[in-house]
């Protein structure tokens, strides 16, 4: 079975992505699958709606901290570091892809799985399903493009509270401060989303895409710092290297 099945109804296309493991964590195999499935969808002119899902209990569980191929714990620096970057490949794909976008997600959306959602225009959340990034309590930095990301989403202090407090955001919570667009009943993100998604593709396609293009160069011109997935790497670096003192 491919790990993101994609289903298309018309103009609006289902990426599902599985990977068959009880946190449906995001390892390399998984995370060049979503760039695959991604550059695909970008290609396609007839789909003008993308709705990203997980399974059907849970988004995302977050990064694989037990694939090697992922860490490359020993590989030297510039092969670990290309390695460590490939999660912020796969959520610039997304976020650039030119139709628009919305995550469905059921159960838990945490640290990387959390960072693919909000590359998304728009979030639909099931009763029960939450966002939180425990990042910065592991000793890193929220990598991927998460940090100006969550921060354009819901600001500053609410951004660093999440992070340093290591919140569990709910739904609700979500859908007030703005990390979230609507609220679905639990299994109905995918459906709820759908519906949303219809809606949007009433619009003409062409004026969809620029419109999209033009608030998106407006208010996201230096999301991505160069040097973000530097800084990642050098965290993970420092917290490796306090575990095994410790």
């Amino acid at each position: 079975m491919a790990i993101v099945d994609i289903q298309r109804e018309g103009p609006i296309a289902v990426a599902r992505y599985d990977r068959g493991g009880k946190a449906n964590a995001l390892n390399e195999e998984a995370i060049k699958a979503l760039i695959e499935a991604a550059d695909e969808l970008s290609a396609d002119d007839t789909v003008q709606v993308v709705i990203i899902t997980g399974t059907e209990s849970r988004f995302s569980g977050g990064v694989d901290l037990k694939d090697d191929n992922l860490w490359r714990n020993n590989a030297d620096a510039v092969s670990r570091h290309a390695a460590m970057s490939l999660g912020g490949v796969m959520c610039d794909r997304w976020r650039l892809l030119p139709q628009i976008t919305i995550a469905a997600v059921e159960g838990p959306a945490v640290g990387g799985g959390g960072i693919l959602a909000l590359a998304a225009d728009f979030r639909v959340m099931a009763d029960g399903a939450f966002f939180q990034f425990p990042e910065v309590r592991l000793g890193m930095t929220l990598g991927w493009g998460g940090l100006p990301l969550l921060s354009s989403l819901i600001g500053p202090t609410r951004a660093k509270r999440a992070l340093f407090a290591n919140e569990r955001i709910g739904e609700q919570d979500a859908l007030n401060m703005g990390l979230c667009d609507k609220i679905a009943p639990a299994g109905g993100a995918v459906e709820a989303a759908k519906l949303f998604a219809q809606t949007i593709a009433e619009c003409p396609p062409l004026a969809l895409r620029m419109t999209k293009r033009a608030i998106d160069q407006e208010h996201r011109a230096n999301w991505a710092a160069p040097y973000e997935a530097d800084q990642f790497y050098l965290a993970r670096l420092i917290a490796e290297s306090n575990s095994q003192s410790g």
